[in-house]
């Protein structure tokens, strides 16, 4: 079938009666009442003119006025350009223009569209609409028109044709038909492009990156599904709030490559949040919501399409919008946001004392301000039609401050928008801002897994790093005691100096450990995030770490430019020296002199971050402690290096500014994910902080037992010391019998030693449910432990005197310090971070071949290592993969986990074994002879030619049902776009979903990128 035909019949068709019947009338493009040059359709613009503005009915020749107007706008955009022009025709659709007609006094305002009574409108859909630019002509395969106006045109394209998606059909609305043929996007509200299976929009001049779909994104899509999106999006009653609420015009300053001016369009869960908010704002029954929307989902732009509507809503009598956050960075975000979007009243009061004096006097419009300016306010105004508006609500509206401001403003309808809404006993966003009516005490909800689904934000991916180094105890010991002797302590003080040197930021700050990370950082920059074009934030322990570790970069960066230089030749270009720069506040009296140099105004951070977007700028690193957790949208940003412990909603923030999707400017790829360098070894806190918070139960715990099992054990040898003591009727003779087993000060040492350990385990998995039964326990080994400290002291002065001695003690006897890496797991959500392997799966596997999982792994590696020595024993490949696989066969099979990682090897060591046959074939060499046939995957080859033959059905499964996937993308180019390469991760992840292994950390990485090695 001829592909054009395949377009018409099975796309096009279906999605014109499907219009049609949501109130479209179908006119073919070839029957319109309208000249092929000119992008209206005149006799409808009339129609309107005469039936919507009494001064024209009254004398119909007057549509000529406003016509003659609006032919113009077309004329001039090769001028003005499209997006100028664009925004001056939004004005007359929205009924923002006025006209004095001839023969009348004053100005009349022109109505073109009837906005409140739809049935007052002209609703055609066209299919095949012929336009004429010149000797340029262009045939669109469907375009909407209002009244006479193409608000919407659509490129189709036929799901016959291989390798062809939606993507082929946006590209030519944007690379094509846009600068060709302009005059007919003039008054154009959104574009759309499918091919059957997905549906996706834009405004004019987006970017394929910035095409959106229009409800969530489907695993396998349908044409129902397409349809489904099509109608929803382009019914006539969204369309046109698209049109009057949902766009705006952002000017920019151009830090981003493109036009100045960009126009912005909702995406689905904006518009959906605000379609909820605004008649909520209206209900008078109704005073509050959460909004949970997550980061980097476009929260702020959600906050400006409720304020459009809003604050020009005549139901709400002329309101104020409070707009809230809890920093002065967040408030100039929000205030940026909006003021390049050209709205009305705009109010950033400086001091308390303004804010208070704008409410008093009931100024009316948008007011920006921080939480902070509340303290102390008292009531400052009554009206139930002002409407304040939190940004990140979930840390500071819990507090003094939050309780402050709702006092001042008691009727005020509250709006919390949060991407980590926190539902704790002191801290509970859900309690403070949520309708109990509302599911989940939610008005409205998009999550991290809907984020990435819909590809507006990226996965995260978490490279674990172990650092490890030998302390020296006992010469350590020695010298501590000599300090203390030297500077006389008392054991009180010497108490303190021990408490803060084993804290960890002492073992952070140590010059080796940070000389050994960093170098660690440079490496895996350069090697891995660099090439790509992105760039690097540092998240370090306190603000001294963030001067060492500056530092250090900058050393590092200066070898590496120097080296650069020394081997550069006459004719390479001269190298550019990469720059790190830190943001942190400085200040404080007490900050050493030399931290001056760091210090930033308002404007110079600004700038500072503004170079840090900008692809071109030299500046690849920041170094932040505390700043730049929040509020901080820099997408070129490809991976964070976190040496701090974070916990829970604030490891979530800091680690989802990685999250953002971007695009190489000069390559056009995209950024498939964000990575997460972890140096502290969080494990588990990574999904428990990206699990959701919900009101009605407690947060999404994770599978621990490897903690739990530790901290119980550690538990038990700190118990046994207390063997006897009933601990179920606690009381100060139960506490006086325990004092009595610590008859000394070492004894209360190794005591305080191994509580510590009992303690830090608790603190970090804690409120897991398996902890309850250990409770009491752990409840008498803190009284204990507490009875024993000595009275309170202040600490300040001792460790001002002597906390630099302390910590070169400590830096002195640690040693071997060294940094060594692990897999890489994705952290998509809590589920994906959860082993959660079928129970029985060893018993499966033996019941099913009478095998166990070391007998079947033993066999199978030792076939594989035969087959390659046969092949060639000199291979220059074979040494390294030789012994990788005698490493691969040693492995005990005796759990579930061990039989996994096996599995996880065998994916890897399939893609290089590929990797070594396409490199041999490049360079003409026989390869190793290993996989003759190119139609079947390196695993199933293997297990074909060597497996024994009850080998494991449930391995040859996954095995097969993976390279099943890697036949269908043997052909140059799939990973070329985005979206190809999303298929294939769907899939991979689908498979392992079938057989239950889709959690396990690292073996979609295994299998994905062994499928790569096909492209």
């Amino acid at each position: 079938m001829n592909p054009r035909m395949g377009e018409l019949l099975s796309v096009q068709a279906p999605m014109v009666q499907a219009l049609a019947e949501i109130g479209w009338t179908h006119i073919p493009g070839s029957q319109l009442d309208r000249q092929e040059v000119s992008p209206f359709i005149e006799s409808e613009i009339i129609d309107a003119l005469v039936r919507l503005n009494p001064v024209i009915a009254e004398e119909p020749a007057r549509a000529e006025e406003i016509l003659r107007q609006l032919r113009t706008l077309p004329l001039t955009v090769v001028d003005q350009g499209l997006m100028q022009t664009n925004q001056a025709f939004m004005q007359w659709l929205r009924g923002l223009h006025t006209h004095e007609f001839i023969g009348t006094h004053g100005s009349q305002t022109v109505k073109l569209i009837d906005f409140e009574t739809l049935s007052n409108n002209s609703f055609i859909v066209s299919d095949e609409v012929r336009y004429v630019t010149g000797r340029k002509a262009v045939r669109f395969d469907l375009v909407l028109w209002v009244n006479g106006f193409p608000l919407a045109v659509g490129e189709l394209k036929s799901p016959l044709e291989p390798r062809v998606s939606w993507e082929r059909g946006a590209l030519d609305l944007l690379e094509v038909y846009q600068p060709d043929h302009p005059g007919f996007f003039t008054p154009n509200v959104l574009t759309f492009a499918s091919e059957g299976k997905e549906f996706r929009y834009a405004a004019l001049g987006a970017d394929l990156r910035y095409w959106e779909p229009w409800g969530p994104v489907q695993d396998s899509p349908r044409l129902e599904d397409v349809l489904k999106a099509t109608t929803s999006l382009l019914k006539p009653s969204t369309l046109l709030k698209m049109l009057a609420h949902y766009t705006v015009f952002e000017s920019r300053d151009n830090d981003d490559p493109g036009a100045s001016l960009v126009k912005i369009i909702a995406r689905y869960p904006q518009f959906d949040a605000v379609e909820l908010l605004v008649p909520r704002a209206k209900d008078p029954s109704k005073n509050r919501a959460l909004i949970y929307h997550t980061q980097g989902s476009g929260k702020t732009l959600a906050m400006v399409f409720a304020a459009m509507q809003l604050v020009t809503d005549p139901a709400l009598k002329n309101p104020t919008i409070v707009l809230i956050a809890d920093r002065v960075q967040l408030v100039r975000q929000m205030w940026d946001q909006f003021r390049t979007t050209s709205m009305p009243k705009l109010q950033v009061p400086e001091k308390a004392s303004d804010l208070f004096k704008a409410l008093r006097e009931d100024r009316r419009g948008m007011i920006f301000t921080t939480v902070q300016k509340f303290k102390d306010a008292p009531l400052l105004n009554e009206r139930e039609n002002i409407i304040v508006m939190v940004d990140e609500a979930h840390r500071t509206q819990n507090g003094d401050l939050g309780n402050a401001m709702r006092r001042s403003l008691p009727n005020a309808n509250l709006f919390a928008f949060s991407g980590t809404p926190l539902a704790k006993l002191n801290r509970n966003t859900f309690t403070t801002f949520g309708d109990p009516d509302d599911h989940k005490q939610t008005l409205h909800s998009y999550g991290p897994d809907d984020s990435i689904r819909d590809g507006m934000t990226v996965p995260l991916h978490v490279a674990p790093r172990k650092v490890e180094f030998q302390l020296d105890r006992e010469a350590l010991d020695a010298a501590y005691e000599e300090l203390s002797e030297q500077e006389g302590l008392t054991e009180q003080e010497q108490e303190i100096i021990a408490s803060r040197a084993g804290r960890n930021s002492t073992f952070f700050s140590n010059p080796e450990r940070i000389r050994q990370v960093t170098e660690d950082m440079i490496e895996h920059f350069y090697s891995v995030i660099d090439p790509l074009g992105m760039k690097a934030q540092v998240v370090v322990v306190n603000r001294a770490a963030c001067v060492a570790y500056t530092e250090q970069l900058d050393a590092l960066l200066q070898a590496r430019y120097e080296q650069q230089l020394a081997e550069a030749g006459d004719d390479d270009p001269v190298p550019v020296r990469d720059e790190v720069a830190v943001v942190m506040t400085v200040g404080d009296k007490s900050d050493p002199a030399e931290w001056e140099k760091y210090s930033l105004s308002e404007a110079q951070e600004e700038a500072l971050l503004k170079r840090f977007r900008t692809h071109s700028d030299p500046l690849k690193f920041l170094v932040c402690t505390s700043k730049l957790g929040t509020g901080f949208n820099a997408p070129i940003e490809g991976v964070l290096y976190l040496d701090k412990p974070l916990k829970e909603h604030t490891l979530f923030q800091t680690i989802t500014r990685a999250n953002r999707t971007w695009t190489n400017p000069e390559t056009g790829a995209p950024k498939h994910f964000g990575t997460i360098v972890d140096y502290v070894g969080l494990g588990e806190g990574f999904a428990r902080a990206m699990s959701p918070a919900d009101p009605s139960k407690a947060p999404k715990d994770l599978e621990m037992s490897g903690l739990i099992a530790k901290f119980a054990m550690q538990l038990e040898t700190t118990m046994s010391r207390f063997a006897g003591i009933d601990i179920d009727k606690p009381s100060a003779d139960t506490l006086f019998q325990a004092q009595q087993r610590l008859p000394n000060e070492q004894a209360q040492e190794h005591f305080a030693a191994n509580y510590q350990m009992v303690h830090k385990i608790w603190e970090t998995i804690a409120p897991h449910p398996d902890l309850k039964p250990y409770k009491p326990q752990y409840r008498f080994l803190s009284q204990i432990y507490n009875s024993i400290q000595p009275p309170e002291t202040s600490p300040s002065l001792l460790w001002h005197r002597l906390g630099t001695k302390t910590l070169d003690l400590v830096h002195e006897h640690m040693s071997e310090i060294r940094v060594t890496r692990a897999g890489t797991v994705i952290v998509a959500d809590a589920e994906t971070v959860q082993q959660l392997i079928k129970e029985g799966y060893e018993k499966e596997v033996k019941d099913t071949t009478g095998m166990t999982p070391d007998q079947v792994v033993d066999s199978i590696a030792e076939k594989l290592k035969r087959s390659m020595k046969d092949s060639d024993e000199d291979h220059p490949v074979y040494t390294s993969l030789a012994e990788r696989l005698e490493k691969l066969r040693l492995q005990a099979l005796d759990a579930v986990e061990k039989s996994i990682d096996w599995l996880r090897e065998a994916f890897e060591l399939a893609r290089d074994v590929t990797a070594a046959e396409n490199a041999e074939r490049e360079s003409g060499e026989h390869g190793l002879d290993l996989l003759p046939d190119p139609h079947i995957g390196a695993l199933t080859q293997i297990f074909n030619e060597f497996a024994p033959a009850d080998s494991p059905a449930i391995i040859e499964r996954v095995v097969k049902d993976v390279d099943a996937i890697v036949k269908q993308v043997r052909y140059d180019g799939w990973a070329a776009t985005a979206e190809g390469d999303r298929i294939v991760r769907r899939e991979v992840r689908n498979t392992l979903r079938k057989h239950q292994m889709h959690t396990v950390p690292g073996l979609f990485d295994r299998a994905y990128e062994y499928i790569a090695e096909h492209y």
